[in-house]
């Protein structure tokens, strides 16, 4: 086949590469897609920051983050001497790498307590990629009131 000329010819070939570059198999597998991924070995954290209306931290007794779908309970282990931070600083981690899966969007929960009584409470979805969690919705800036 003769082209009219180079650049026709050029044009011609790049949309045909393009085109089997973006095809994709049924059989492709998600996970697939993240071999050539090159992650941090930074571990992410999605926190929940809880300030009262002085803008001051809030020091929760107790949290629980839970999936809404299927009632499963995410909530992170914590040391108490750990905690302590936590509520000083009013940062509470909500969800981390390795609880949500490849591609996934899961709504999570979280709750917080004071004298085992709900002070607060917010929804978020979260996803992961082939390196980390991430946000997809909610805000983790929180103001009890």
């Amino acid at each position: 086949m003769k082209f009219p000329n180079k650049s026709f010819a050029f044009i011609a070939l790049s949309i045909l590469t393009m085109f089997f570059i973006s095809c994709k198999s049924d059989d492709d597998n998600p996970a697939d897609e993240c071999e050539e991924a090159i992650c941090t070995h930074n571990i992410v954290s999605i926190d929940v920051r809880i300030k009262d209306q002085n803008q001051e931290p809030v020091a929760l007794d107790s949290f629980e983050v839970t999936n809404i779908e299927n009632g499963e309970d995410l909530t992170m282990q914590i040391h108490p001497d750990a905690f302590v931070y936590h509520q000083e600083s009013g940062q509470y981690p909500m969800i981390s790498d390795g609880q949500v899966q490849l591609n996934q969007v899961i709504d999570i929960q979280f709750k917080g307590f004071i004298n085992d009584i709900e002070v607060i409470s917010s929804d978020y979805k979260v996803t992961a990629d082939c390196c980390h969690v991430a946000l997809v919705s909610g805000d983790t800036n929180l103001v009890l009131e």
